[in-house]
């Protein structure tokens, strides 16, 4: 096998990998969230907040010790506490099954009760610190494949043709040039804009290739863990309500997903890497990024400035390419202080930053963060807060849990598809924002239906699909303008620092939403609400409500 036909298959390989590890890493955390019912039916939100904590500690000091770690290393991390959490969880949910099926006393019950949901929090902690281990990791080394291994796998093959492409076309200028000797000077001058405008056509080839690139595993990623979403409840779903497994069993077979997720990854993206730095220790190959210098150079000999500037960003040091991103997208006085080493050693990267250096980066990103945390907030607060509390009827647990594992598989198909769209469109800044602005409206609806009941049926399934659309989209957005705004040396940290604000909006949402239940539930005469609702709660009407609450 050619080594076109070596690297083509490399790159599938590594895009498949990335979408099995997306859909592995979140699969076993999304099926925490379909079973916080039978965890804790009254306060859904308990399951959400032990499912948040550790894994932002993780993603808030991630630009501190990440580059300390290797990937291999987190992954294996990731794959062993998934386990052990999937084991602890199951043993507490066995606990409490075994409350009254052997006659103990009131005292022995409520003390079994306890503990055996201390150990399904406990587990439900450990794999948040599993989902954002993984999910910060990968989306880092995402980013790395994107742009520096993809480039460098493609360019044996992408690079031969257009360079044969260039020298057809330099013939065919040279013939058009000699009978042009006969001709008005207008004319000749003619054909030279028409050589600047092929020479531009080649300029946009690579940069469209390079932007694909650019997105390839970063949606791959944000594609897998979408439909992590639909695999999580579904698999709920199937093993409890078709199989009629319990609690336990449910979540002990799911410990499967972490041996897989292991050995994905060691057979996948570990032994991808493995071979390219084997590779680039023998001789020349395109597995490293001076490769793409090395292509550059030969292009340069045709001293097109089209050609140049197309691929110049290669060659920039880091200063200059991180100035050029606080300039076009980030407040240009936010990090004037911060020096970058150069991109001449393109595997220090952000290794020699200090750590006052490091939180001003993390600070400057703020035009992404800033969406994620705005809508994850609002979506979570649907999730965890309002549509526990809506059921039909309403009064009825079953017909509230039966909505609540509804709406969620039709948020998480949402997410699904607009996760998957990656590769189609890139969304500008401003669309980017807008996108949470409409998901504080989809909340703000909701939790009026919630109340008032003015649309309450199965319909209300719809702006749970579009609440996945609108949390989806500005997730995988989001990661691919970070990792096509920000100079290549800088990409791996701001993509795992960036997960910061999805992981504090969730938090925050989880909070809050253990009193909006506690409110709604006041407002439907429903019982078994783990706190009590801060505020005096009446059934008024639109703006009126609103203002009371605030």
């Amino acid at each position: 096998m050619t080594d076109c036909c070596l690297a083509s298959t490399a790159a599938a390989n590594a895009v498949r990998s990335f979408r099995l590890l997306g859909l592995l890493n979140n699969a076993p955390w999304v099926l925490m969230l379909a079973v916080a019912t039978n965890i804790s039916a009254g306060g859904v939100a308990l399951v959400f907040i032990s499912n948040q904590i550790p894994g932002l500690i993780v993603k808030v000091t991630a630009p501190y010790w990440f580059h300390l770690v290797s990937y291999k290393c987190r992954v294996v991390m990731a794959s062993v506490t998934m386990g052990l959490a999937c084991f602890l969880v199951g043993c507490g949910g066995l606990l409490r099954d075994e409350m009254t099926d052997d006659g103990d006393d009131g005292t022995k019950d409520a003390d079994r009760n306890s503990w055996g949901l201390f150990l399904e929090l406990l587990g439900v902690g450990f794999i948040s610190f599993s989902c954002n281990l993984g999910e910060a990791s990968l989306l880092a080394l995402a980013g790395k494949f994107d742009s520096v291994v993809l480039p460098a796998l493609s360019s044996l093959d992408s690079y031969q043709v257009i360079s044969e492409e260039q020298t057809e076309d330099s013939t065919n200028n040279t013939s058009q040039q000699s009978e042009s000797d006969t001709i008005f000077a207008e004319e000749y001058d003619l054909d030279g804009n028409d050589d600047e405008t092929e020479s531009e056509d080649h300029a946009g080839i690579l940069m469209k290739e390079e932007n694909t690139h650019q997105r390839a595993c970063i949606t791959a990623f944000s594609s897998g863990t979408g439909l992590a979403g639909m695999v999580g409840y579904g698999y709920k779903f199937l093993f409890s309500e078709l199989f009629g497994l319990g609690l336990s069993s449910t979540v002990w077979s799911a410990m499967l997903f972490a041996f897989a997720y292991l050995h994905i990854y060691l057979k996948g993206l570990h032994s991808i890497e493995q071979n390219m730095q084997q590779r680039a220790e023998v001789g020349p190959s395109v597995a490293s990024e001076s490769s793409l210098l090395v292509n550059n150079e030969h292009r340069g000999s045709d001293n097109d400035p089209a050609q140049e500037h197309a691929h110049n960003t290669n060659r920039e040091g880091s200063s200059s390419a991180l100035e050029m991103v606080h300039t076009e997208i980030i407040n240009p006085n936010a990090m004037q202080q911060l020096e970058i080493p150069s991109q001449a050693d393109s595997t220090v990267g952000s290794c020699d930053l200090t750590a006052s250096e490091r939180f001003m980066l993390v600070c400057s990103l703020w035009p992404y963060t800033i969406p994620l945390f705005t809508v994850y907030a609002a979506e979570y607060m649907l999730q965890a807060g309002v549509w526990p509390a809506i059921g039909f009827p309403v009064t009825s647990a079953t017909a509230r849990a039966k909505f609540y594992q509804y709406s969620n598989f039709c948020y998480q198909a949402g997410v699904f598809l607009s996760r998957s769209s990656g590769n189609i469109c890139t969304a500008s800044i401003p669309i980017l924002w807008l996108m949470p602005f409409l998901q504080v409206i989809n909340l703000y609806f909701f939790w009026l239906n919630s109340i008032h009941h003015f649309w309450y049926n199965y319909f209300l399934l719809l702006p749970c699909f579009f609440a996945g659309l609108l949390g989806g989209g500005v997730y995988v957005q989001g990661y691919n303008r970070v990792n096509m705004d920000m100079p290549v040396e800088l990409k791996e940290f701001a993509i795992a620092s960036v997960g910061i604000a999805d992981s504090l909006g969730i938090l925050v949402a989880d909070i809050l939403s253990l009193f909006i239940q506690s409110c709604i539930y006041r407002l439907n005469n429903i019982e078994g609400a783990v706190v009590e609702c801060p505020v005096n709660t009446t059934r008024t009407t639109g703006l009126g409500f609103a203002l009371q609450q605030l």
